[in-house]
């Protein structure tokens, strides 16, 4: 048994038969999401939480960080971006920067 429980945190996703695929819009209830562990820079960190805070002055509505990411991960999900002449992960992260960032 692993050490950390039951489920291998290791095991692959992409075959797992009762993975729920979402509409674009629609975001996961707590009951249909899976725990991923992230390690994020301080900076990223506090770049999240003032981004939530942002939200909150502006809309009142309390947005977790986990929330944010989810919905940033949906946004970049719903872009077509080819990685054939992606030779680093510089280059990597430049194509999902201009897929963002570019209006359609």
């Amino acid at each position: 048994m692993p050490k950390l429980g039951k489920k291998d945190l290791f095991s692959p996703t992409l075959d797992k038969a009762h993975t729920a695929i979402l509409r674009p819009g629609h975001s996961a209830s707590d009951s249909e999401v899976e725990k991923v562990m992230v390690m994020l820079t301080p900076r990223q960190v506090h770049a999240l939480d003032r981004v939530c805070l942002e939200i909150r002055q502006a809309s009142g509505m309390k947005v977790k960080r986990s929330m944010l990411l989810r919905a940033l991960v949906d946004g970049f999900l719903e872009r077509q971006i080819s990685y054939k002449d992606a030779k680093s992960l510089s280059d990597i992260n430049q194509k999902i920067v201009q897929a963002v960032s570019s209006r359609s």
